[in-house]
């Protein structure tokens, strides 16, 4: 999962696909700028022992399939009804070279999680993004508000990953929130066949990337969620 400039909202949508997912999910909070989703969803959940940071500590001696293993280990169940697990991220980007110099590991250790669909939210594209991770993905989001703004800023993001995997045929498109401009808009402007709507809907946002008041019955009933159904459909193993 990843966007451009102008905060089309990664997080928010990763959270939501891995929500909406009909079995179990594995979400990577692998942002370099500073992850989201530890104060946004998790605010006082979170103790340090887990995520990817610890995770490359404890693993940085095993082989891929060993250090595939523990990933789910060091992230934190989040529901006693949705099987959905999620490994924190660095929260500076001061931590950012430790990162940035693991993502190849990073990326065969979510090749080989078993058991579960593995969503990896890589925040706003830019020259430290994990580029290795979205070579490797069998589907790659990318979310854009149907703004000028936003629109503008996901068109670097189209020409680096046309760039990178030879086409868009694993690419698909959300856009994400309200703005002047429809989804076949936003979809032709950036040479797309068709996107994914992702309505506004502010109460369900708020619960999973502003630390609002938690409600589960709420958030799996919410537009937000129940719009991610049709990505959660039409998955192919490991969204990025």
């Amino acid at each position: 999962m990843i966007g451009g400039k102008a905060a089309p909202g990664v997080t928010t949508v990763s959270l939501a696909m891995a929500w909406a997912a009909d079995r179990p999910v594995v979400l990577i909070d692998a942002d370099p700028l500073g992850g989201d989703v530890v104060p946004g969803m998790l605010p006082g959940r979170a103790d340090g022992s887990g995520g990817v940071l610890p995770w490359l500590v404890a693993t940085r001696r095993s082989g891929a399939l060993q250090a595939a293993a523990q990933l789910q280990s060091f992230g934190i169940a989040v529901s006693e009804q949705v099987p959905l697990t999620v490994v924190p991220g660095i929260q500076s980007p001061s931590q950012a070279g430790t990162l940035t110099s693991s993502w190849d590991r990073l990326a065969t250790a979510c090749e080989h999680v078993e058991g579960a669909d593995v969503v990896v939210d890589l925040g706003r594209a830019h020259d430290e993004t994990g580029w290795s991770m979205v070579s490797g993905a069998d589907q790659v989001v990318l979310v854009v508000q149907p703004t000028a703004r936003s629109v503008h800023g996901a068109g670097w993001v189209v020409a680096h990953l046309r760039g990178r995997l030879g086409d868009l045929n694993r690419v698909r498109l959300v856009v994400n929130n309200a703005g002047p401009y429809t989804a076949d808009e936003v979809a032709k402007a950036l040479e797309f066949d068709g996107a994914v709507r992702v309505p506004a809907d502010r109460k369900a946002a708020a619960m999973l990337t502003e630390g609002a008041p938690f409600a589960e019955r709420s958030l799996l009933r919410s537009r937000l969620v129940r719009s991610c159904t049709s990505l959660v459909a039409q998955r192919q193993g490991v969204p990025a």
